[in-house]
């Protein structure tokens, strides 16, 4: 972000007709970043939660080395049912 921007933010934020979604709007920055430049200019040291658009998900780096472990393990789970399976119905070899 410019400093242009960012005193334009400042700015419009003295407005308080406008809300952080209208200031995103016509400045064409996420209302995220609006929020933050607004509590920086309010001198919350705070940090931000995190984004409401992804909030449903688990970021892939906490996902995948669980997703990858439980995969992996499936699989080999499945290979020693079958194999037990396969060991437990087949007829005694004969003599």
């Amino acid at each position: 972000m410019i400093p242009a921007d960012h005193a334009r933010i400042a700015e419009l934020l003295g407005d308080p007709s406008l809300s952080c979604r209208a200031i995103a709007r016509e400045t064409g920055y996420s209302d995220w970043t609006i929020r933050k430049i607004a509590r920086e200019l309010d001198g919350d040291p705070r940090p931000m939660r995190q984004r409401r658009s992804h909030s449903g998900e688990v970021p892939p780096e906490e996902l995948s080395p669980i997703v990858g472990w439980l995969v992996f393990g499936s699989i080999v789970a499945v290979i020693a049912l079958a194999i037990w399976s396969g060991a437990r119905w087949a007829p005694p070899p004969e003599q």
